[in-house]
């Protein structure tokens, strides 16, 4: 009885390891697929200039890292951008009786350029926002992970981490 069981589990043995390879080499698969696709999604986005920048972390010029809640985004939507950025900073002129402090607002985009690059993409573009020239530069990796530097005539410069997303309408 002994040598029946020993030579089931030599057996058997071989078997449920070469099982467990498989499945790793199948997670390894649908990653590369999964990515594949997130490529392709950021691809198609970026052309249709149809998307939603989320940011993580804002990064202020002579300052820290400051994480983000997620109510904060730059949405592209055809030849119109629909900010609600916030600013830290200096700014060289505020409007008399202006309420907001951040980037809160929606422009016609002024001039949209689109590149490739071997790291991803770079997107730039520039609003007109009252007395104020804003250019939006985001770098964008071929996975949706971004940066956007935002240059402003009347602020400091900033800087945001975030992804992007397609919009949701």
């Amino acid at each position: 009885m002994k040598k029946i069981i020993y030579i089931l589990i030599v057996l058997l043995l071989p078997v449920s390891f070469l099982k467990a390879q498989e499945v790793k080499k199948s997670k390894k698969e649908l990653r590369l697929e999964k990515q594949e696709k997130r490529k392709q999604e950021v691809k198609e986005i970026l052309f249709e200039k149809a998307f939603v920048f989320t940011p993580t972390h804002a990064m202020p010029l002579g300052g820290g890292s400051i994480q983000l809640n997620y109510t904060f985004d730059a949405e592209i939507k055809g030849d119109t951008l629909v900010s609600y950025l916030p600013f830290y900073g200096v700014a060289y002129h505020v409007d008399y009786g202006a309420r907001t402090g951040g980037f809160d607002f929606t422009q016609p985009i002024e001039n949209f350029e689109l590149e490739e690059d071997e790291k991803g993409y770079v997107v730039k573009l520039e609003v007109k926002n009252k007395m104020d020239l804003l250019s939006f530069t985001f770098h964008i990796s071929e996975l949706g992970y971004a940066t956007l530097n935002v240059t402003s005539t009347n602020r400091q410069a900033i800087s945001y981490y975030g992804t992007i997303e397609a919009d949701k309408e």
